[in-house]
């Protein structure tokens, strides 16, 4: 490939050109770090919130003394 322009203004082009290449990987790079830890504290948060909706429901009825079943309230 033969280009026209002098050697030095080529230089400074490719070298910009390779330092907002590096910059953009870089920015995303953090990006996706920060999303990946996000989501694993979002998991975390949502199994710790199902295991204490699960541990309540199992403590209402023994609490009350009743048993629920299928909309009907038995002793």
């Amino acid at each position: 490939m033969e280009f026209k322009s002098p050697t030095s203004i080529l230089a400074r082009l490719f070298r910009a050109g390779r330092d907002n290449w590096k910059q953009r990987a870089l920015e995303k790079q953090k990006k996706l770090r920060a999303l990946e830890i996000k989501v694993r504290d979002l998991s975390a948060s949502r199994e710790y919130w199902k295991n204490r909706a699960i541990a309540a429901e199992q403590r209402v009825p023994q609490e009350n003394g009743e048993v629920f079943t299928e909309g009907k309230k038995m002793n």
